[in-house]
């Protein structure tokens, strides 16, 4: 699976250094439109491991990395393919629309 966990920039980094397409997630535990978009990051996770990986971020833990990408609100999630970043993708969005948007 390609769901990883950061708490800090240093480690964002490092897992932002990839050929692979990132959805950097934005989120809290008692968001209830973040829990629902989990089980879909984990389907795309596990479908399309070799494409893409799934970085989540918790705003309560790391509000400095919320901050730098202006989460405003959550669910947030970002694409960022080549180290480029998209605009946002707010709140809750079914797999397969997600899939669409991501391009796989």
């Amino acid at each position: 699976m390609s769901v990883v966990h950061v708490t800090t920039k240093k480690e964002l980094s490092e897992h932002l250094k990839t050929k692979k397409i990132v959805l950097l997630n934005f989120w809290a535990e008692w968001c209830g439109p973040c829990k629902m978009l989990a089980g879909v990051l984990n389907q795309l996770s596990e479908e399309f491991s070799s494409k893409i990986k799934i970085i989540k971020v918790n705003v309560e833990k790391s509000p400095d990395i919320a901050a730098e990408f202006k989460v405003m609100g959550i669910p947030h999630s970002r694409l960022i393919i080549h180290n480029k970043s998209d605009e946002p993708i707010v709140g809750y969005v079914p797999f397969e629309q997600l899939k669409q948007m991501i391009g796989i």
